[in-house]
């Protein structure tokens, strides 16, 4: 067995709240950055979105349509922190919408490589016996009270991600890859793991983040799809989300490739289609 899609969920929030960050938090942050000569300043934060982990988690459960599956493990994927909620455990936190049961812990300090080591882990988990769903939450907050040129002139919005991940869904992990530094995104998706033997020519579709160039594959080679900007490490999965019913009419393998902008380094996703079952699949939101 292995996990397939069962529910996917983009959640992208178009809202902007006052920069306020109570005493204790303040204080966190300010002792986070003194050891880099960093100071704490709001002013930094004051025109963006302010909007919190938590915030993103909760509104990417309230837009799946219908309940969710019950899974065995949870996982809270991020490229970027929230400086506005240090102190809440978001995974264990989130638990309380599954009543408690699943595993919890989050991915992090990976860039946006965080979410494939996150489905690495949990193909791990089920190999091992140790889980037969997972919920993957993808969040990516852009409000920051200290410079981070990165979120505050790359252009980046608030998003979200659900993936839900089971025996019944549409769309198979067949497997996940990473290149080290500097390496060559076409190269890394020339041969990803888990690509079927027996692939005929136009039967895969390769989608990118926006950070590089689009890719050249040739008229013979696979389709290409870019994730458009606005995110770091929510990209290709923002894709998914939307269009994968489509893309399952179209097409029976789908690699996701991204090389991160600030470390070089490359990860791959590879998932196979799975013949349709009818009622195992929901539609995700834009």
């Amino acid at each position: 067995m292995a996990l397939s899609l069962e529910t996917a969920v983009a959640y992208v929030p178009r809202v902007t709240r006052p920069c306020h960050f109570e005493p204790d938090i303040l204080e966190f942050n300010e002792g986070v950055l003194a050891p880099y000569g960093m100071r704490f300043d709001p002013s930094y934060a004051a025109g963006g979105s302010n909007t919190t982990f938590l915030e993103l988690a909760e509104g990417v459960l309230r837009a799946a349509l219908g309940p969710l599956p019950a899974p065995d493990l949870l996982i809270v994927a991020y490229a970027l922190p929230d400086p506005h909620a240090p102190e809440k455990t978001l995974a264990a936190h989130l638990t309380r919408v599954f009543d408690g049961r699943p595993m919890s812990f989050a991915v992090s300090e990976q860039g946006l490589g965080a979410p494939f080591t996150a489905l690495r882990i949990a193909d791990a988990y089920l190999r091992s016996g140790r889980c037969r769903s997972v919920v993957l939450l993808i969040l990516e907050q852009t409000s920051f009270p200290y410079p981070e040129p990165f979120a505050q002139d790359g252009g980046l919005v608030d998003s979200a991600v659900l993936l839900a991940l089971g025996p019944g869904g549409g769309w198979e992990l067949a497997g996940v890859g990473s290149a080290g530094p500097h390496c060559d995104l076409a190269d890394l998706l020339g041969n990803p793991p888990g690509l079927p033997r027996d692939e005929r020519p136009g039967e895969r579709l390769v989608v990118t983040g926006s950070w590089g160039d689009s890719l050249d594959l040739g008229p013979a080679g696979p389709k290409a799809h870019q994730a458009p900007p606005g995110s770091y490490c929510t990209g290709v999965w923002l894709e998914f989300a939307r269009h994968h019913e489509e893309w399952r009419d179209a097409y029976r393998t789908i690699v996701f490739g991204d090389v991160d902008p600030r470390t070089g380094a490359g990860h791959v996703a590879t998932f196979t289609r799975r013949e349709r079952a009818a009622g195992n699949e929901r539609r995700g939101h834009p």
